[in-house]
């Protein structure tokens, strides 16, 4: 599977499961409680550029540090509160 083909098979089970059910521990729905708590999120602090760190080898060459590959973009997470509030 890849990520484009997850992203598409992902939204009608958050739509439809995930953020519609009842949580156990909130005791209320996902998509509720995420629209309460949008107006308080606060942007991430500067200089955030959704840059992967760096990790400093001990040969001193710098990798990259890897990335889970279904890992989403944050524009992800942006597209998604937008239909929120849709």
């Amino acid at each position: 599977m890849d990520v484009a083909l997850a992203n598409r098979e992902v939204r009608p089970w958050l739509d439809e499961v995930a953020n519609s059910r009842i949580h156990a521990t909130l005791k209320e729905r996902p998509i509720d409680r995420f629209a309460i708590e949008r107006t308080i999120l606060r942007p991430l602090p500067l200089p955030y550029s959704g840059r992967q760190p760096i990790l400093q080898a001990p040969n001193q060459h710098r990798v990259p540090m890897p990335i889970e590959s279904l890992q989403h973009p944050l524009s992800v997470y942006d597209a998604v509160a937008e239909e929120v509030r849709a």
